[in-house]
């Protein structure tokens, strides 16, 4: 079976915020709520040098989701293929999901009145095709797919990190 994740590498991230613009868009998200949102980090004095860096942050699709267990409706379920859904049908907005979330990843939606969260844009992925923050980010910085096929992108990056900084 297929699991899906969503990784971000902050060292390619530049803070552009097409990311959160793209899921806004096509998630139909009101002013306030992100399901995606980047964080700016610093500036700060690494090495004597100024660094900046920026961190997308999203639902992580948990493996043990914190937030199914804390919500009494039982709105909040796991796919096989390890996308985390909140039935917005089910959902009476008590906040307690957000409450538990280590990432801060679930927001509350006041025009609806619900908690809800990145979808990885299931919508799109049953069709093949990628979420929409994946889709728009520029410089490649969202890696959409199976966690497993991570490791070999970030042991490739890597590799690349140390030859580059020998020539």
């Amino acid at each position: 079976m297929v699991r899906y994740s969503l990784l971000a590498d902050i060292d390619l991230c530049i803070g552009c915020y097409a990311c959160e613009v793209a899921c806004k868009q096509e998630n139909n998200i009101p002013v306030g709520p992100k399901w995606i949102r980047v964080n700016k980090v610093g500036p700060k004095r690494v090495g004597g040098k100024l660094k900046m860096y920026f961190v997308p942050v999203h639902c992580a699709h948990c493996g043990k989701p914190p937030c199914i267990d804390a919500c009494p409706e039982k709105a909040i379920s796991k796919r096989s293929d390890g996308i985390v859904l909140i039935n917005s049908e089910l959902c009476i907005g008590c906040k307690k999901c957000i409450e538990v979330c280590p990432l801060g990843a679930i927001q509350f939606n006041p025009e609806k009145g619900v908690a809800e969260k990145c979808t990885l844009c299931v919508h799109r992925v049953t069709q093949g095709l990628l979420p929409s923050c994946v889709k728009h980010c520029p410089t490649g910085a969202l890696y959409f797919g199976d966690p497993n096929n991570f490791t070999a992108k970030i042991q490739e990056k890597s590799v690349r990190v140390i030859l580059e900084s020998k020539l």
